[in-house]
């Protein structure tokens, strides 16, 4: 099932990924700092009005058995005079049901007729009780946190002691502070939106490069790369992709390297058939026999020639090789009997043998040997003497030396070319030495190559070696 393709851009999702988050970590923060100083407000106002029910009740009591005072209201007048409510704190003192003495302070409780009402009714509902109240009322004007004390003082009669806390008016200073939080919270979530797009932008920019620079490549063209001016996994990434670009374009290029050079070489053998052909006289036997020799010896040659390209294409595979261990002794005893048959008219020579273990490949390593002792028979007079041998230490060597013509300075590079030839007078297509440098890289090796003109070469297929213990029954 496919996916349903995104509205918004990564750019987009991740800054409002980011807004979101933000808001919602804010959000929190505010909920709970709000939640804890409400609770805080509570709690101190619960225990004011629990103090202020104690103080009440023991002043009361004292002021009774001092027997200064003749009636409840002066004893009230007294005991409330000594207080100072704070800013959003009321006192009412009672006689019976009826409210006679307040100590408005900060707070009025006689102003709200709601409150007052509630007062009222609860005292009458208390009245003879020796329990207090803490109980929380709202009005039309605020919301109130009350104590109520019923009291009864002997001969004095009873009444009763009511303190209030405006607790609207506690929470307004806690209020502006949330509001001013808010604001705060607005205007950095407003940077941020802004910041995270810019630089959600500029880390994103490789991506978008990215996908610039492929929809710049073409099949013939894959020059375009990314710029990198950072060192991030993003930059890594560029140039990763600017890594896979080289290794297309590198196989691009040999590719059309291999199809003009094939082509070249094809259009010889096919141009020679053809003018034979044409030039043939179909009544003349010994020229349909010279005829047929020919175009049999060039399709045979141009045969060779496609295997030989087949070769250097699968030498671009990660299976071209499949290496273990190899004896190198029974290796180079197969191979020495092996590049024998090229040539009895030379001399051969094993000049090293060893008994080591080597990780190899040993066919594709016996393909290579053979090449280039058929490459040295080419460039060797008849009668010399060609030799090979093996050896190891810090990297295995295994080498093909003759005294032919040898290499001149300026084509040991283009030997190792496609269809590069020492000697263009010299029969062959010149792929023979470029399959034995594929088959050394192949092994992560290379080919060495000593030459002196005139007095013969010396090829040296170098791989990596490490030292393999003998295998055990």
């Amino acid at each position: 099932m496919r996916l349903p393709k995104p509205r918004w851009s990564v750019r987009t999702r991740i800054v409002a990924t980011v807004f979101l988050l933000t808001t919602m970590t804010l959000t929190v923060v505010g909920i709970a700092f709000f939640t804890v100083q409400r609770n805080q407000i509570e709690d101190r106002i619960n225990n004011q009005l629990q103090i202020a029910l104690e103080e009440f009740a023991t002043e009361a009591v004292e002021a009774y058995e001092s027997d200064n005072f003749n009636n409840l209201s002066d004893l009230l007048h007294d005991v409330l005079s000594h207080r100072v409510p704070e800013e959003s704190e009321g006192m009412v003192g009672y006689v019976g049901s009826r409210p006679a003495w307040t100590q408005p302070g900060g707070l009025d409780m006689i102003a709200d007729d709601e409150l007052m009402d509630t007062l009222d009714a609860r005292v009458e509902a208390l009245e003879g009780s020796q329990e207090g109240e803490v109980r929380t009322v709202a009005t039309a004007t605020s919301t109130y946190r009350y104590a109520l004390m019923p009291i009864t003082l002997g001969d004095l009669g009873s009444g009763a002691y009511a303190v209030a806390y405006d607790f609207d008016a506690e929470l307004s200073q806690l209020v502006d502070t949330f509001q001013i939080y808010l604001i705060a919270a607005v205007i950095c979530l407003a940077i941020l939106l802004g910041a995270s797009w810019l630089i959600a932008g500029e880390l994103l920019r490789p991506i978008r490069e990215l996908r610039e620079t492929a929809e710049q490549i073409r099949e013939t063209d894959l020059d375009a790369r990314i710029e990198v001016d950072t060192n991030d996994d993003l930059a890594d990434m560029a140039r990763t992709f600017n890594t896979m670009l080289d290794r297309i374009q590198a196989s691009f290029d040999s590719q059309m390297r291999l199809l003009d050079d094939a082509g070249h070489e094809l259009r010889t053998p096919i141009t020679i058939v053809r003018g034979h052909l044409e030039l043939m006289d179909a009544d003349n036997p010994e020229d349909v026999s010279s005829v047929r020799d020919l175009s049999i010896h060039e399709l045979d040659r141009m045969h060779r020639l496609a295997d030989d390209l087949v070769m250097l294409a699968k030498a671009e595979r990660p299976d071209f090789v499949q290496t273990h261990p190899v004896d190198a002794g029974p290796f180079i005893d197969h191979v020495y009997e092996l590049v024998q048959q090229i040539s009895p008219e030379h001399t051969w020579q094993l000049e090293s043998r060893i008994e080591s273990i080597i990780e190899m490949d040993d066919q594709r390593m016996t393909q290579a040997m053979v090449q280039l002792a058929a490459n040295a028979v080419k460039f060797s007079p008849k009668g010399s003497m060609i030799g090979i041998g093996i050896s190891v230490g810090r990297e295995a060597r295994l080498w093909v030396h003759d005294r032919g013509i040898g290499v001149s300075s300026e084509r040991r590079t283009k030997i190792f070319e496609r269809f590069g030839r020492a000697d263009t007078t010299v029969e062959g297509a010149g792929l023979g030495l470029p399959i034995v440098a594929a088959i050394a890289q192949a092994h992560s090796g290379r080919i060495d190559l000593e030459s002196t003109p005139g007095k013969g070469s010396t090829f040296t297929i170098v791989i990596p070696h490490e030292e393999t213990p003998w295998p055990t029954s």
